[in-house]
């Protein structure tokens, strides 16, 4: 499959969100979407300077850049020393980092809440996967910013979803002021 990543009729060959996600949502199309997405990542991730250039003049930690039933196309940047609260997707994830390191601290429920079952980290460069009943926090690897683009599998806003109480574990609906409020400082 040939990745485009590039403007509709731009014959400059520039690094273009618009073609990022025109690509990623031809990938949707296919047999196995998953896979296809993951190709699509696995490109874009090799050139993080041109999606800087791509997205530079982009406000905040986190765009959206589209979404319909298929897929969620998000660029997020996470920030040293701050942890986002432990939640759920309800949607396979995929995470093509290209800058830095994003941790995810992975839990699993129990009778009590929840109960930390791990962690993995994508370094720049690399593609990982979230399964669709993943529920994890998320951080920087060290004392870096992480920059990525998520591809939900999935129209994420329209799900009802839940975040959980760092010291419960107990769901908590996901609002953006719950989420915000329940980010964590730390010292790494």
């Amino acid at each position: 499959m040939a990745v485009l990543c590039y403007g509709v009729n731009d014959m400059t060959n520039v690094f273009s969100v618009e073609g990022l996600v025109q690509s990623i949502r031809l990938a949707a199309d296919k047999a196995d979407p998953e896979a296809a997405i993951r190709e699509v990542l696995v490109e874009v991730v090799k050139n993080p300077d041109a999606i800087f250039a791509a997205t530079s003049g982009e406000d905040g930690d986190e765009t959206m850049y589209f979404e319909d039933d298929k897929v969620s196309i998000w660029r997020c940047r996470f920030q040293p020393k701050i942890v986002m609260p432990p939640h759920e997707h309800c949607l396979k994830v995929l995470i093509g980092v290209y800058s830095g390191g994003e941790k995810s601290i992975l839990y699993k429920r129990t009778e009590e809440g929840l109960s930390e079952a791990g962690s993995v980290t994508a370094h720049a460069g690399e593609v990982i996967t979230l399964g669709k009943a993943a529920i994890h926090a998320v951080t920087t690897k060290d004392d870096n910013p992480s920059d990525a683009i998520h591809v939900y599998l999935g129209p994420l806003m329209k799900l009802e979803r839940d975040l959980y109480d760092w010291e419960s574990g107990k769901a908590v609906a996901f609002t953006l002021e719950n989420f915000e409020a329940m980010k964590r400082s730390v010292v790494q």
